[in-house]
């Protein structure tokens, strides 16, 4: 009697047995798909005999077009327990648009064993969807003269018809008078992106018209890494009024001069050493060297993680809360930034800041202009000291806010990189040095950021504030002249609110 319990509670243990426990979606190739192509997906736990229900969705780039997204259901076979094969037919490439880049997610599903329910596994893809390569030349060669895409020559850009069937298109020629000349595009210098969509051909490069500005992904020979540049559609630009703009720079100057950052300058800057000077100098160019050759440090939440390191051996060291108070105050300006850029990538953000310099985020938004304030008071608390880890927080804050609110610098080679971030990181130390800001003052600037950069999604700010840019170069200008000239600073410091 015992053994027929037994096997009755074995036979029902066994018949709630998931038989697809371990199934995985490890890795899905290859990343360039033609029409008769196959897809393949390898994992582990793919069940023989059972057909697989795959879905693909994500977000749908192709050139000329405005992004969209796909819900699709592939039709695969499973060959062995780690591999799924799925044709590619010029049906699905035709219904995506011909020329697609899909960015998203693939999620493979089995049924149970028990049949009430779904056992699934997921995995971020990127694929180019690409039309038949023979029957693009054979229609190339019923032409004439391919012509440039409109684009390209908006850009200012020739592009090589090379169709080397992988990523990445020749810069052939630039013109001088061109936006790409701005820039600092040369020839012989690649694209690879645009609008997030793989550039294979020089038909690709045709930017989404619903857009106000494209990114345009380029790679050099001896620069490491890809570097985003920010291209503004010139049907979408705003027509600046010159006489508007020197009005409200004038008016910037009147603000500039009598404003309350005026009154927090030093009557004399604070004592550092020369020897700190001198780390702050050496480790300002080591942060800005890795800052430009290092793709993993690209990102801010690299650097907040280095800037909270930092903070915390200072706060060790000197037994005090500043390294504390200052890195919330930068970290909440670094958020701001983030916001307004939509990204955590410092490249797309300094290329959001090119070329004018009144596309720098302190000029650009008062959202960032705020945000700026309270960066300059995180910098203040620390950078006020002699000891080494307040020059290690001090020159990564400085090349941090160089990426965040000075951007823009060439793309021309490293060592010119290097030398801008360089010259505007010690451009924010000096500021540093001669503001005297109080922590309520901060922390009024780091709110009003923070609320006018989230607000920035709802509604726009350029448009409520049309002429910000030129108010706010006028004010910088009128505080820097009161700053470099130490008898229009302030004797003492004001109690400020």
């Amino acid at each position: 009697m015992r053994a027929i319990v037994f096997f009755v509670t074995l036979l029902c243990a066994c018949s709630g047995y998931d038989d697809l426990a371990l199934l995985e979606v490890d890795t899905i190739e290859p990343s360039e798909i033609e029409p008769g192509a196959t897809l393949r997906i390898h994992g582990r736990g793919f069940p023989l005999g059972r057909a697989p229900d795959i879905v693909l969705r994500g977000s749908v780039y192709r050139p000329g077009m405005p992004a969209s997204t796909v819900d699709a259901r592939l039709v695969g076979d499973v060959q062995s327990e780690s591999l799924i094969e799925i044709p590619i037919g010029e049906e699905f490439i035709s219904a995506l648009g011909g020329r697609a880049t899909v960015d998203g997610e693939l999620r493979v599903g089995f049924r149970a064993a028990d049949n009430r329910r779904d056992v699934f596994s997921a995995q971020r893809v990127r694929v180019d969807f690409l039309p038949d390569t023979s029957a693009q030349l054979r229609a190339d060669s019923v032409r004439e003269e391919p012509t440039e895409p409109v684009g390209a020559q908006s850009f200012g850009l020739e592009l090589s018809r090379e169709e080397l069937g992988t990523v990445g298109v020749r810069v052939v020629a630039v013109d001088p008078d061109g936006f790409a000349a701005i820039q600092d595009l040369k020839p012989e210098d690649t694209l690879i992106g645009l609008d997030g969509m793989s550039l294979y051909s020089w038909r690709d490069f045709v930017p989404d018209p619903s857009r106000s500005e494209s990114i345009v992904l380029v790679a050099r020979d001896g620069l490491r890494g890809v570097h985003a540049l920010r291209w503004p559609h010139e049907a979408t630009e705003r027509a600046v009024d010159p006489i508007a703009l020197g009005l409200f720079v004038l008016l910037g100057l009147l603000l500039g001069w009598v404003s309350p950052a005026a009154l927090c300058l030093r009557a004399r800057p604070s004592k550092v050493s020369l020897s700190a000077w001198l780390t702050r100098s050496s480790l300002v160019l080591i942060f800005a060297a890795l800052l430009l050759c290092v793709s993993a440090l690209q990102w801010t939440t690299m650097w907040i993680l280095g800037l909270g390191t930092f903070a915390a051996l200072f706060t060790l060291a000197a037994r005090h809360r500043a390294g504390a108070l200052s890195f919330a105050f930068a970290v909440v300006a670094t958020l701001t930034v983030m916001l307004l850029a939509r990204t955590a990538s410092i490249a797309a953000i300094v290329a959001a800041q090119s070329p004018p310099v009144l596309r720098w985020y302190l000029f650009q938004s008062p959202a960032s202009f705020f945000a700026f304030g309270a960066y300059l008071y995180a910098l203040q608390t620390v950078s006020s000291r002699n000891s080494v880890t307040s020059s290690l927080y001090s020159a990564a804050a400085a090349v941090l806010g160089a990426a965040l609110f000075l951007g823009g610098w060439p793309l021309a080679d490293s060592v010119a990189g290097i030398a801008a971030v360089v010259g505007k990181a010690a451009v924010i130390l000096f500021a540093a040095q001669v503001f005297d800001m109080s922590q309520k003052a901060a922390v009024a600037c780091a709110g009003l950021g923070l609320g006018l950069a989230l607000a920035g999604h709802l509604v726009d700010l350029g448009a409520l504030f049309p002429q910000w840019s030129a108010l706010a170069v006028g004010c910088v200008c009128a505080v820097a002249v009161r700053a470099l000239v130490p008898p229009l600073r302030r004797e003492s410091a004001p109690a400020m609110a």
